[in-house]
């Protein structure tokens, strides 16, 4: 860890400021260092992020103190909605930028996980909706609260995944509805869109423990516009771009 690095651990009773846009239902969420839980708002339904988040930010914060207490932002930075990634990672910067303060960057995939619970064991996939038929997928093991990364997250087509699915794996998240799973292979399976910025609170404490420690700090964590959105995928509207551009080129 660099000395930068260490001199940004925050006090435990400092505050977390947790922003959740990856999906349809926003949220943000406010806790300690420590991992003590503050409070959370939720956004209206439907895709409001750009609308609804800077001032759920100020009310959340204004119900419970100032900006001055807060020691870091985290944020879900994908893989997810490409509008509502850009939308959260933004303010996370413009935040971190303004106060001083380390900007933490989260895998929307790890935090559907640890939306499950400290009591839930075994592997899991967690998959998100990418709509056209694309899924984004990450397999991890979870055991007392903790989370091993088993295979790197990426891209899928939906007629992948039950094949990519092994015999006793629960899988969760958005992405598992319409999906034909084999007789043979029953899963456990929890359709739900991502959780709220709750399940990151509890990621970024682990992350700020592990910094802590020793373990590498992520990009953001010693300049704020270092930390960029985590995408699986190109837009629609690249890929519309690029087949003009393509059939352009053909013509």
């Amino acid at each position: 860890m660099s000395e930068s690095s260490a001199q940004k651990i925050p006090a435990d009773d400092r505050w977390i400021l947790m922003i959740e846009t990856s999906q349809r239902q926003g949220s943000i969420a406010l806790g300690t260092v420590a991992g003590e839980f503050i409070d959370e708002q939720l956004f209206s339904p439907g895709l409001v992020h750009s609308k609804e988040l800077m001032p759920r930010i100020d009310d959340l914060i204004g119900q419970h103190g100032s900006r001055s207490q807060l020691g870091i932002v985290a944020v879900s930075r994908g893989p997810g909605s490409f509008t509502g990634i850009r939308i959260g990672v933004a303010a996370a910067k413009a935040i971190g930028w303004a106060l001083g303060i380390p900007a933490l960057g989260l895998s929307s995939l790890e935090c559907m996980i640890h939306g499950l619970g400290a009591e839930t064991r075994g592997r899991w996939a967690a998959i998100l909706d990418a709509s056209g038929g694309d899924r984004d997928l990450g397999i991890f093991d979870l055991k007392d609260g903790k989370i091993e990364v088993i295979e790197d997250e990426r891209a899928v087509r939906v007629e992948e995944l039950p094949s990519l699915i092994t015999e006793g794996m629960g899988v969760v998240g958005s992405g598992c509805r319409d999906v034909d799973w084999p007789e043979s292979n029953p899963v456990a399976s929890i359709e739900r869109d991502q959780p709220p910025a709750k399940s990151g609170l509890i990621l970024a404490s682990q992350m700020v423990q592990a910094i802590a420690s020793g373990t590498p700090a992520p990009p953001g964590w010693d300049n704020p516009h270092q930390l960029q959105p985590r995408y699986l995928r190109v837009s629609r509207a690249e890929e519309v771009r690029r087949q003009k551009l393509a059939e352009q080129g053909r013509s």
